[in-house]
This record gives C-alpha cells, structure tokens and sequence, in this order.
C-alpha cells in the first residue's frame, strides 16, 4: 500500500462520514522513537461540499482522554465549530488513546518521548497535506506537551503558526509530593502497576502509562524541574527567552486541577512577543467561573469560550 506522506510510512486507517461531517483517520509511523511499533492516530475533519478557508490547526487532548473530548460520538463539540468557522482541523490522539494503538514499549512511554517524536512528526505532516505552518492547541496535558515541544524547539516559527493552551501550567507542585519517601513510594506502585485506569479511578476514558506518571511525579517533587531528561535540557529558561511564536493562554477561574493563578503566572513568564491571556470568570466578564472541564465541554463554553478562540485564532491560522 502507498503511504499518505512523503515523509514516513502514513495509512489511512478508516474514513467516516457523519451527516455533512467527514473524518479521515490516519496512523502515522514516523520511526522516530526507539520503539519502532509506535503509531499515532491524527484525524483529519471536513465538511461535504466545503473546503477550508483558513490555515491548520491541531487539537492535542490532555490526560486520561482522547479525541471525543474535542468532538462527541454524534459529531459535536469545539472541533466541529472551528471547522464550520473555516479552520482545516485535525485532532492527534496520544499513544494508547483512542484510535492511537498501543506500542510494545507502551508502558515506558513519557511525555518527553511524545514531545521529541510524536509532535514533530504530526507537525511536519499536516504541514505537508495542509500546505500550512499549524497552530497547535492542546488542553492541560496536551498543553504542556505543545509548551514543551517549543521550549525544546520542536516547534519554532520555521514550522508552526502558533500555540493556545488551555488549562496549563508546570508550576504547580502538589504538596503531598513534597512529603519525605511519598514521592519514591507512589512511583514504586505505579511501576508495578504498569499503568492507571481512567475509568478505575473516574476521571476519563483512557489508562496513563506508568512511565508518565512516574516522570510527573519526579518533576513535582523536592529536585524536579520542567526538563527532557534524556537530553538534559532544562525548558523553563528556554519558555522565558524571547519566542517569536504567539501565545493564547486560557485560565479557568474554578479549575481544581490546574489552577488559574499557576496557569496564568504560566503564561506570563513565557518570552514571546505577541501574548494574549484570558481568565474564564464572573469577575472577567463571564457568565459563570468555569472549571477545568467545562472551560471547552458545555453549552456555556460553546456560547462564550470558542467564538473567543476561533477570533485568536483567525489572527494567527494562515488563510
């Protein structure tokens, strides 16, 4: 069979049409990571009769989820909106979550190997079907993976547009990590356990492989920093020097998970040229203080929270 890229072996794994709404999945093999058998699902949306009139954008789920966090089962949610508002989307579902299939090695898998070779080939391939520079929007995990990957320099102004996070942040340290021998203890398990269930624990669909688990444990604790490790490169002097990627950061002002005040201090210290920063609460305008869910998955967020993206969004997407 024919690869869908120039670039590495792409299949497309199925295509769906939904009422007006058209999804092609692909599975793309870049070879990068030391495991060869690592797939990463992408899917690409369209609209019967319409082509995009504005640039790229990739939606990057957070933690214990996938794609339908971006878009339901019956074909609604943010990535239909941005869609019907002229953006060529595409949503990159992680390594494990949803149409991604599991690699050999899946339980080793960590952010920082995501960062170094999931994103950088995703980029380079809705570059090369879109004819675009993307702009990458990911949501709490999924921002953190974007923020990382342009403090690594994955992601600079040769080949991205741009980059939103929602509900992000690394500043956060939780304050039983900070307890003598929890840290060591909680990784322990988690290494025996291989993994953890979303379901299990009822905060999403998905599992979270133990080497990412651990790897956020380690980086919130005592001597943590924001880092790749393997490579020794420390990311948080690199996020505050000047960056000529233009930043969208949205805080929740009820989130739990990842609070606001961190989100937005986040934010604040990246050195990019062209910054701008919401805060979803009454105190701000809004109707109500979102949470870190709700802040993209409610009516209330349809009516206030997208049209403000997509208006970032037409400034920084290519048409």
């Amino acid at each position: 069979m024919k690869s869908s890229s120039e670039l590495f072996p792409v299949s497309l794994f199925r295509a769906e049409i939904l009422g007006e709404l058209s999804e092609d999945v692909y599975l793309v093999k870049h070879n990068r990571d030391p495991d060869r058998s690592v797939q990463i699902a992408v899917s690409h949306l369209g609209l019967t009769g319409r082509k995009p009139t504005r640039g790229a954008v990739v939606l990057l789920h957070g933690s214990f989820t996938n794609r339908g966090f971006w878009l339901s089962g019956k074909g609604e949610g943010m990535a239909r909106y941005l869609l019907e508002q002229g953006f060529d989307v595409w949503l990159m579902e992680q390594r494990g979550h949803g149409l991604s299939p599991r690699n050999q090695d899946y339980w080793r898998n960590t952010a920082e190997r995501y960062v170094l070779h999931d994103i950088p080939a995703i980029n380079a391939f809705v570059q090369e079907k879109s004819g675009h520079k993307p702009v990458w929007l990911g949501h709490s995990l999924g921002g953190v993976l974007i923020a990382s990957a342009v403090a690594a320099g994955e992601l600079n102004k040769d080949n991205c547009a741009g980059m939103a996070l929602l509900g992000t942040q690394v500043l956060r340290r939780p304050w039983y990590l900070w307890i003598p021998l929890v840290g060591m203890v909680l990784r322990m398990l988690v290494h025996r356990q291989r993994e953890l269930d979303g379901r299990a624990l009822k905060i999403g669909p998905e599992n979270e492989p133990a080497g990412l688990i651990n790897e956020y444990i380690a980086s919130h604790g005592w001597f943590g920093r924001w880092r790749l490790k393997t490579v020794g490169k420390k990311l948080l002097p690199v996020w505050k020097a000047f960056n000529t990627l233009p930043l969208l950061a949205v805080a929740a002002a009820a989130d739990e998970s990842d609070p606001a005040k961190y989100c937005l201090r986040f934010a604040r210290l990246y050195g990019g040229g062209s910054k701008d920063v919401i805060k979803l609460g009454t105190a701000d305008g809004f109707s109500r203080d979102y949470g870190h869910i709700d802040m993209v998955v409610s009516k209330d967020a349809a009516r206030e929270v997208w049209p403000l993206i997509s208006t970032w969004l037409c400034q920084h997407a290519g048409s």
